[in-house]
């Protein structure tokens, strides 16, 4: 038994993976996966192992080349092989990706793709103990946190019922070179992995050996070091991630309990919630991070641009996160029994009804103003703020701007621009959802002596409007933008 397969028998065991177990093998032809495969055939003993090899059409002859070799390789072996074929390059450059990232992206995704076709939980790749040392490094030089020490995670999650295992983190290509010649496995050998153009192969032919001259176990102190950093970083992952889901609200955070957490814990956070929202985590670096803690002992209103066209925004108590809109909502009629939806907003209005019905409640959300039977209510439009907006609210003494009663109501400065305000054809406002109605059409009128007819006349009838916010319509959270 070669070192390999005894590093790799405790490694499925401590990962609890038995004998018999289904499983899908990436392999690419290359000394790595292929050794992986032939010692995984002979330990698991399982006659559903699947091999996936992906294509990506980069090197002409010579990937068509490992293509026929994988598909001899997993016949020899008489297990199933699926192979596709994705033009890398051209999927790169139309998202004006980076190559290897495209790749990796591509990899991933056929891998998945696969497993759930199959209901195949577990899919193993065959990063070695270099891999991880490479990855390190060039984390290092680009610059990186804690997080970027932990370096490849041996377990992730390729989907919900997908599990991506790389068992051979502890093995170091030195080992798998010896485990295929003790077999006599041939392998194929991929002529771009000479070209030190690329960052990581420099790093593998020059930066690493020249290490080694300082520290001969050099791969073995990194891996060690990423063994520490893995157990530090999922301590404070699982303090993070409690605090996290006490204090987010969807696209909200509240502000006072990341002023009182340490900043290690305080930007874990932010990255968690950052990657929930935007999906992930690209191009988000530290000083990104440092500008949205800048946010939170800053004034309501200030902002921060991320990439991809994303606001981080200090509103109130809490910091918002959503896209930047281009658009401007176009005005829209508010016509009796129908509901009709506006931005973030549904609206319906009942006209005739009694005045006497038991008044309902507002709550988080839904919104109601009951107003007084008349002609002016035909043709009643929703329509956005308008700079210099006022009225004389129901209750008030004198008119106040619209921007004013937002802000004492705390609508968050993001939202205000198009914020939905009610108003009748010839162009004055009614109401706007959590204000209060206009005086002048407020439905509960006091009772004026001197003219009983006019008392009798609008206490029976009048208009019930409703707004309800739909993001919490029905208790559903309010969807990611």
């Amino acid at each position: 038994m070669t070192p390999l397969e005894k590093k790799l028998r405790a490694s499925l065991r401590r990962l609890g993976i038995e004998s018999g177990a289904r499983a899908i093998v990436a392999v690419s032809g290359g000394a790595d996966s292929t050794a992986m495969l032939a010692s995984l055939v002979r330990i698991l003993k399982s006659e559903d192992l699947l091999v996936a090899h992906l294509n990506h059409q980069l090197r002409g002859e010579e990937s068509d080349e490992d293509e026929r070799f994988v598909d001899q390789l997993a016949a020899r072996l008489k297990i199933a092989c699926i192979i596709e074929r994705i033009p890398v390059g051209e999927h790169a450059r139309a998202r004006k990706e980076n190559l290897e990232a495209s790749a990796r992206r591509l990899r991933y995704d056929f891998l998945r793709r696969v497993a759930e076709s199959r209901k195949i939980e577990l899919v193993f790749t065959a990063h070695t103990q270099d891999d991880q040392v490479e990855t390190i490094m060039m984390r290092l030089i680009r610059g990186t946190g804690p997080e970027g020490l932990r370096g490849i995670h041996q377990v992730r999650q390729l989907a919900e019922n997908v599990r991506l295992i790389r068992p051979l983190l502890e093995i170091t290509r030195e080992e798998v070179i010896a485990h295929c010649r003790h077999y006599d496995l041939d392998f194929r050998s991929d002529s771009s992995n000479n070209f030190t153009g690329l960052t990581r192969n420099r790093i593998r032919h020059e930066l690493l050996p020249l290490l080694r001259t300082y520290n001969p176990r050099f791969n073995e102190t990194i891996a060690r070091t990423a063994e520490l950093a893995t157990a530090d970083q999922n301590y404070l992952k699982r303090v993070s991630s409690e605090l996290y889901a006490a204090i987010q609200r969807a696209d909200e955070i509240e502000i006072e309990p990341l002023r009182e957490c340490h900043p290690a814990i305080r930007r874990r956070i932010l990255r968690m919630w950052l990657s929930d929202l935007r999906g992930g985590l690209q191009r988000i670096e530290l000083a990104h991070l440092e500008a949205i803690e800048e946010l939170i002992d800053s004034q309501s209103g200030r902002l921060v641009e991320l990439p991809y066209g994303w606001i981080a925004r200090r509103e109130f108590d809490q910091i918002t996160l959503r896209r930047r809109s281009e658009e401007n909502l176009e005005s829209i009629n508010l016509v009796p029994e129908q509901e009709v939806n506006f931005g973030r907003y549904r609206f319906s209005i009942q006209r005739e009804i009694s005045c006497q019905r038991s008044r309902q409640k507002e709550q988080n959300g839904h919104y109601f103003a009951y107003l007084r039977e008349c002609n002016e209510l035909d043709g009643l439009i929703v329509r956005t703020r308008i700079p210099g907006d006022a009225y004389l609210p129901s209750g008030g003494k004198h008119r106040i701007k619209l921007k004013t009663l937002m802000i004492k109501k705390k609508i968050p400065l993001s939202e205000r621009a198009n914020y939905p305000v009610l108003v009748t054809a010839e162009g004055s406002i009614v109401w706007s959802p959590g204000l209060p109605v206009a005086s002048r059409f407020a439905g509960e009128l006091p009772e004026l002596p001197e003219l009983p007819e006019l008392n009798n006349k609008l206490s029976g009838k009048c208009a019930l409007v409703t707004a309800e916010k739909l993001d919490l319509i029905e208790g559903r959270e309010r969807p990611r933008i």
